[in-house]
């Protein structure tokens, strides 16, 4: 077995343990997609409605601003423009 890793930093699993002499367990778990059926804590379910509700208030944030945008070009913006380049035709011929 080599003493060198490497990757130095990385989590090692061919080591054995100092109580028995027997590999030692996994220590670093990764976090996977959970299936429905297995249990969460009121934590986690907490932290993620939050994340799903502001991902819903930033999009319907970002939606009612393009809506208010629009209203305000289509009936304040194009309507002053349309009045001005004919107030500038009419000035030109």
């Amino acid at each position: 077995m080599t003493k060198q890793k490497k990757y130095p930093g990385t989590p090692t699993y061919h080591s054995t343990s100092a109580r028995n002499g027997r590999r030692a367990a996994n220590s670093v778990t990764r976090q996977t997609r959970m299936p429905a059926h297995v249990m969460r804590i009121p934590a986690e379910i907490q932290r993620e409605n939050q994340m799903r509700a502001f991902r819903l208030g930033v999009l319907v944030g970002f939606a009612a601003t393009a809506l208010v945008l629009g209203a305000v070009l289509w009936l304040w913006v194009i309507p002053t423009m349309d009045a001005a380049v004919a107030t500038a035709q009419g000035m030109v011929m």
